[in-house]
């Protein structure tokens, strides 16, 4: 697939939003066309969906194509977060709705410049709950959506435990083997596919005074989760507001998205399909991203189907 790098414009005056927008190497000339727009989990990078996308590009059909896939970084993160890093160096809370917003007016200014048909937004984890915020609070931005995973609870609870653990967590080293000598054998990291933990280690850090230092620093990831206490209730609660086809795709052994509970809080969904991925957990993109893309075909597919023509656009 081709690849090339976009800068958008935040929702915040100043702000930029840095997007990698994939291409397929041959185009298709199906009638039905989609636009993906990917989102990532807190802490990591737009590159980490690029296993993912080349299984679902490689993957044609007669029917339907993806015309464009456009993975973003949030604002604190990946090649946002150097470009935001004044604006981000001291944040203790980085609202969820903030980064929905910023998702729009990606949206709104890709729409503005080029001709785009039936946008799907696939998120995991944190970028799958600001997804369905998006969707919330602008109603049909989406033909469909794909959430992975996704972190939404029934109540406002801080845990400040977790952003405690995740401000004392290490984010620099002397070289990039000296990051993957601490990734590959710690706990976290060592269930990946490799083709994940290879593009986290090349795209994941930055040099810095001869330092190679997480791109999203860990008062940013802590920002993030900080960050959930109002927004992730008001997507839970507001679920049956999502109208458009959406499949929730969940790992059978994830902690924040236990299959008992995604199928107790989509009940009142009008049009949602439930995948549950056995003997994965929260990361599951990152462990199987072959697996993973297998089962956005099988949606995409279906949603296919329910699209007359050409002329149903976005």
């Amino acid at each position: 697939m081709n690849s090339v790098r976009r800068i958008f414009d935040g929702s915040r005056v100043g702000q930029k939003i840095v997007a990698n927008i994939y291409t397929p190497l041959s185009p298709s000339k199906a009638a039905k066309q989609f636009t993906l727009i990917l989102t990532h989990a807190n802490g990591f990078h737009k590159e980490l969906w690029e296993p993912t996308l080349e299984r679902l590009f490689k993957s044609p059909h007669s029917s339907w194509t993806i015309a464009q896939a456009i993975a973003l970084d949030g604002y604190n993160h990946g090649d946002s977060a150097i470009m935001n890093r004044n604006s981000i160096m001291d944040e203790t809370e980085s609202p969820w709705f903030l980064n929905a917003r910023d998702i729009l007016s990606v949206i709104e200014q890709v729409k503005a410049q080029i001709h785009v048909q039936n946008i799907i937004g696939i998120g995991h984890s944190w970028g799958a709950s600001s997804l369905l915020l998006t969707e919330i609070m602008f109603p049909s931005t989406f033909r469909g959506l794909i959430i992975t995973d996704p972190v939404l609870f029934q109540t406002s609870v801080k845990n400040s435990k977790l952003r405690e653990m995740t401000l004392k967590r290490r984010c620099k080293w002397s070289s990039k083997e000296d990051a993957r000598n601490y990734f590959e054998p710690h706990t976290f990291f060592k269930t990946w596919d490799k083709r994940i933990l290879d593009l986290h280690i090349r795209y994941g850090l930055e040099n810095i005074a001869s330092k190679w230092m997480l791109k999203c620093r860990p008062i940013n990831e802590a920002a993030v989760f900080a960050g959930a206490f109002e927004a992730s209730p008001y997507a839970t609660n507001n679920l049956s507001h999502v109208k458009c086809p959406t499949l929730f795709l969940t790992g059978e052994l994830s902690l924040p998205s236990p299959p008992d509970y995604i199928k107790l809080i989509t009940k009142d969904m009008s049009d949602c399909q439930h995948v549950v991925m056995d003997g994965k957990g929260h990361l599951l993109l990152h462990e199987d991203p072959d697996r993973t893309a297998d089962c956005y075909l099988q949606f995409l597919h279906k949603l296919a189907s329910k699209i007359p023509g050409s002329d149903a656009n976005l």
